[in-house]
């Protein structure tokens, strides 16, 4: 993604993503669901509560229906599950960012 005109910032954990959630503004953000302390869904909340327009990617490689479902209840904007292919994560994340842009606009 960062070399296709987005700007990425990386956390090494859990706690330094919610860190930097409070400092910086996402557009989207994209977590892992299994992480140490504060895991993907503690992630998701943490976006939404700080801003309920920043889009959430989950990604796992242990997913499975019920987890899938929680973080949609949860308002994800998207689940997806690891190994992905390239194409298919740019295509999620240009849905991600359309979708972003209609909420901006239908807002004005």
């Amino acid at each position: 993604m960062a070399g296709e005109g987005c700007e990425v910032t990386t956390a090494d954990s859990g706690e330094r993503a919610v860190a930097l959630l409070e400092m910086i503004h996402f557009d989207l953000v994209i977590t892992d669901l299994v992480m140490d302390r504060i895991d993907g869904i503690g992630g998701l909340k943490a976006a939404k509560e700080k801003n309920r327009e920043t889009m959430v990617l989950i990604l796992t490689g242990y997913g499975d229906m019920g987890s899938a479902i929680g973080a949609l209840r949860l308002d994800a904007d998207d689940y997806m599950l690891k190994p992905c292919e390239p194409d298919e994560m740019r295509i999620r994340v240009s849905r991600c960012f359309d979708r972003l842009e209609a909420a901006r606009k239908l807002k004005l």
